[in-house]
């Protein structure tokens, strides 16, 4: 018998309350991931650096951890995207004016960050974002509305710099068909980054090589051949240095 003297509870209707029990409330995880580094869960202290996936973190969290990946645990392979600094960009974040940072959040409501556009505030009610060129955070909506009047959908909404559509990075997304989207970019990103970096390389070999060669036209030892042109005939001329 139950414990009010009724049925007892079949096991499948328990493991569905406690399924259900256990699911976690995606508006508090929202607000949790908006205040707290995602891998050394303390709470986010500027410099805020975020990936490519809108992830954020402290960035000395993610130096020491390039330094000594396990020391932090076993969940390292989430984060094994990132390898180098280069894979995680300092954000540029507004202060909230309201907020009284003589107090600690536990003594406030208001968000520590807002909307440089719209003022409103980050605290993970409201969808947020930054380019990945210059850093800039703002929200959709901000986004959304500039472009609509007109603003260039390949500017920074806040510093004007330029940025293609794959370059904006929506701030902690919970929707795996967003996040799948942001790992295609971010992949993207690198190759684009090692072909660059690659063309710079080969550009570089050329200018040494052609400074080797223009050194050893100018060499000390041995005479320097002129050429000297006399009607049709080409003749070598040594000259004594």
């Amino acid at each position: 018998m139950g414990n009010d003297g009724g049925s007892i509870p079949r096991r499948s209707e328990m493991v569905r309350e406690k399924k259900h029990a256990e699911k976690a409330d995606p508006k508090a995880q929202l607000v949790a991931m908006y205040t707290t580094c995602a891998l050394s869960k303390r709470q986010l202290e500027q410099p805020i650096v975020g990936d490519g996936i809108g992830r954020l973190y402290n960035r000395e969290a993610i130096l020491e951890y390039l330094l000594d990946s396990s020391a932090f645990g076993d969940n390292t392979s989430i984060y094994a995207h990132i390898k180098s600094i280069k894979d995680v960009r300092t954000l540029t974040l507004k202060a909230n004016p309201l907020r009284d940072e003589t107090k600690t959040s536990d003594e406030q409501s208001a968000a520590r960050f807002v909307c440089p556009i719209t003022m409103k505030e980050m605290n993970g009610n409201l969808p947020f974002e930054f380019s990945w060129p210059c850093g800039c955070v703002y929200s959709a909506q901000a986004r959304k509305e500039m472009q609509s009047a007109g603003s260039l959908d390949t500017e920074c909404i806040v510093c004007n710099g330029h940025v293609e559509a794959e370059d904006v990075v929506p701030i902690n997304s919970l929707d795996p068909d967003v996040l799948d989207r942001l790992k295609g970019h971010m992949e993207r990103r690198k190759k684009k980054s090692k072909k660059k970096a690659k063309g710079k390389s080969n550009d570089k070999r050329k200018r040494d090589d052609g400074a080797d060669a223009a050194t050893d036209c100018k060499g000390e030892t041995g005479p320097v051949v002129q050429t000297t042109k006399r009607a049709k005939n080409i003749t070598n001329v040594v000259v004594d240095q």
